[in-house]
Formats: structure tokens, C-alpha cells, sequence
């Protein structure tokens, strides 16, 4: 009998599928999450629109991020691929008409829309293919994919406002949507929904029988979780785990929300703020990588309440900004890099508990509720007239994040295989 050839976990087309997926989580922190340092200020200031309404709003946006996944998350589980290609396009023609709109009430519908396509691609797809390709090796993966997350403050927050200024906004848009298509071809053309369809194996296993593989991608397709949303809602851990991991990244965005302008507040120079908000990017790369790495070695809840003991002692540093240059490093390194891991142990999260099988559905709600903290924390922004009381509320929601994942049970209850 034939079988698929033995495969390393993180062999050619394993690598491929990380850099795919983290490629997905980068246009979706650029489209939509980092949208508040950059475009949204030089927008402002081109069309005289007020920049605090613009936040508030981008912040609702992120929040349809959240919202799209208990739209998708279940379809995801037959046409992942497909439904990626397919956002991505739409997201495409989002971004040229982003750059061209003078309307300000179709300017928010466009916004609401690409929040809507980045909870299809990069909150739900990207996290569906993981799980399918890496369902017991997925915290280091997501250790690696998530940086695309993080790219954003390196590739994108610098790179905008030079080539509004050397292009104009309308030119840059449209060179943003050829490589948004650019991205979806290949989603529709290279990118398999299983390792089992690429010829390889979920995790590198041993070979498997061609026929036993094609029965098995036949049954995950068709495979219905009996964790329906309901029975999902009556388990208290789907919250606390939400939440635990939710609230967290909440506190992150508020700060990446703000850095420039909150740097600025305090004195310093708009090329220093500038430079703290690209090292800080660089340096979270390895934040991100470290946590997927804790996260594989001691399990995701030890990562995530070590995530959240760190992330106060950020906190606090970041209240003391104006003071010291140091607590700004501090601050910056270490909360940027939250906005990364927090991507990373929300899906790893809901994997060790429920599996490959029962992923899809379980992130249906506990992703939703999770990712709204991104959009949340945008949001709360637009609401605070001093940054020492948004630290605060900060240091609030950490306390209850740090109680929700103490609470939370991780014992694996999915379908085994």
C-alpha cells in the first residue's frame, strides 16, 4: 500500500505555510490595527477630518475583526483557502477605494468592511490552516507566524506617511491592493487547506496510507464539532480563557494605539517617538518568538499568566515615560511584543483545549470574544484625555485578566486523531 513520505514538521511546505499565514496576520495589522500611528493622522490632516473620531471608529473596526470570526470560523473548516482568496480580493478593492473616498460616512463603511475581511483571512483562516497543519506543534509555529503581526510597526508604520508624501494616498493604495491580489492568487492557487492534500502529514508523523488520508481529509471536512455555540457559552472556561487571553491584548493595543502621540504629549521629538515605535516592532519579533516557544515547552496557560505578569511591569513603566527614557524601551519592547504573543496564545489556547477537530468551532466564540480586546483597546483611546488614567484602567483589566486564566481549565476535551 502507498503511503504519504515521512515529513518533518517544519519542512519546505510547512515553512511556506508559516510564512503564508503570517503574511495574512501582517495585512490585517496594517489594514486594519495599525491604521492610528500613520494613515489615519496624515488622512486627517488631508481631509480635515477629526483624527480622535477616526480612532474611535477604526477601533469599531477591529472589533468587526473579532465579530467576523463566529461568522466564518465554522465555514472556514471546508473552504479555508477559498474564503482566504476571496476576503483578500475584497479587501483589495476596499483599499483602492480607502485612498480615493472624500466621503467620510462611506469612509467608515469601508473601514467596517476590511475589519469584516481581516476576521475572514487573518483571525479565522490563518488560524484554521494552523491548527490543521500543526495541531500539537502549534505554539512554536504561531511563535513564527505571528511576527507578521509585529512587522506592521517595521514595514508599514515607517514606510506610509513617506510614500503618501512621495506618491500620493490614492498611488499608494492601489500599490497596497496589487499585493493584497498578489496574496490571494497564491491563496487560490498554491495553499492547501491540510497537510494531507499537500502529500505531508499534520506534524510530521509517520506515513500514512494514501487511502487512509484521503478518507481522513474527507472527514475533517465534513466533521460537525459537537461543540455548538450554546454548549460552548454554559462552559465558564470559554469565557475565562476569552477573556484570560482577550483583555490582555486589550491593554496592548491602547498603548500601540497611542505611542506616538503619548511620546509627544510627554516632550520628546516626533523622530525619537517615531524610532520607539520601530525598534520597538524589531525587538518584539523575538518577544513573539520567545512566548511561542514557552508556550510549546510549559504549556499555553503557564505562557499566558508569565505574559500577564510581564505585562504589568510594563505597565507601570509606561506610566513613568515621561520620566525615563528607560521606562519608555521598557514599555514599548514589551507591549508591542504583547500585541504579537496575544495572537499567538488566543488560538494556541483554544488548540490545547479542544484540538484540530473542534478547533473551528471553539474559536467560533472564545476567538470572537478574545479579539475584540485588539478592537477595544483602539477604541478606549478616544476616551481618555490623560494617559496616566488609560494606564491605570490598564492595570485594572490586567488584574482581571490574571484572575480569568487562573480559572481556566486547559485539559484537553476535543476529539483525539
Amino acid at each position: 500500500m502507498e503511503t504519504t513520505k515521512k515529513n518533518s514538521a517544519f519542512g519546505p511546505k510547512q515553512i511556506g505555510m508559516i510564512i503564508f499565514t503570517g503574511v495574512l496576520m501582517l495585512l490585517s495589522s496594517c489594514f486594519v490595527g495599525g491604521q492610528t500611528n500613520t494613515v489615519l493622522p496624515a488622512l486627517s490632516e488631508v481631509r480635515g477630518w477629526d483624527n480622535n473620531l477616526l480612532n474611535v471608529v477604526s477601533g469599531l473596526a477591529s472589533l468587526l475583526d473579532g465579530i467576523g470570526i463566529i461568522i466564518f470560523a465554522r465555514l472556514a473548516r471546508k473552504n479555508t483557502k477559498k474564503m482566504t482568496g476571496i476576503a483578500l480580493i475584497i479587501m483589495a478593492v476596499c483599499l483602492v477605494l480607502f485612498g480615493m473616498v472624500q466621503n467620510l460616512a462611506l469612509f467608515f463603511v469601508l473601514m467596517f468592511i476590511m475589519g469584516a475581511c481581516s476576521g475572514c483571512f487573518s483571525s479565522t483562516c490563518s488560524m484554521v490552516l494552523t491548527s490543521n497543519w500543526w495541531p500539537t506543534k502549534k505554539g512554536v509555529v504561531l511563535g513564527f507566524s505571528t511576527m507578521g503581526v509585529i512587522l506592521m510597526q517595521v514595514v508599514y508604520a515607517p514606510v506610509m506617511p513617506k510614500a503618501y508624501a512621495a506618491i500620493g494616498i490614492a498611488n499608494t493604495q492601489i500599490v497596497l491592493a496589487v499585493l493584497t491580489i498578489i496574496v490571494a492568487i497564491i491563496s487560490f492557487t498554491l495553499v492547501k487547506d491540510t497537510p494531507e492534500e499537500a502529500g505531508t502529514t499534520p506534524d510530521g508523523m509517520e506515513g500514512l496510507e494514501l487511502e487512509e488520508t484521503t478518507k481522513l481529509i474527507e472527514e475533517l471536512h465534513n466533521y460537525k464539532s459537537p461543540f455548538t455555540l450554546g454548549k460552548l457559552a454554559k462552559d465558564p472556561s470559554s469565557w475565562t480563557m476569552a477573556l484570560g487571553t482577550g483583555l490582555p491584548l486589550m491593554v496592548a493595543m491602547t498603548y500601540i494605539a497611542s505611542t506616538i502621540p503619548a511620546l509627544l504629549s510627554y516632550g520628546y521629538e516626533f523622530p525619537f517617538a517615531s524610532f520607539v515605535f520601530a525598534i520597538g516592532g524589531i525587538a518584539a519579533l523575538a518577544g513573539s518568538f520567545i512566548f511561542g516557544v514557552i508556550d510549546q515547552k510549559i504549556g499555553t496557560k503557564k505562557a499566558t499568566l508569565i505574559y500577564i505578569i510581564i505585562m504589568f511591569i510594563a505597565v507601570f513603566a509606561a506610566m513613568n515615560m515621561s520620566k525615563s527614557i528607560a521606562c519608555v524601551w521598557i514599555s514599548a519592547i514589551v507591549l508591542m511584543a504583547a500585541n504579537g504573543s496575544a495572537r499567538n496564545l488566543i488560538p494556541s489556547f483554544v488548540g490545547t483545549r479542544y484540538g484540530r477537530w473542534d478547533y473551528p468551532a471553539a474559536y467560533s466564540l472564545i476567538g470572537t470574544i478574545a479579539m475584540l480586546g485588539g478592537g477595544l483597546g483602539i477604541m478606549v483611546t478616544g476616551f481618555f484625555t490623560s494617559y496616566t488614567h488609560m494606564y491605570i484602567f490598564d492595570i485594572v483589566i490586567l488584574v482581571i485578566a490574571l484572575i480569568c486564566c487562573l480559572a481556566t481549565k486547559d485539559n484537553f476535551i476535543g476529539k483525539r486523531g
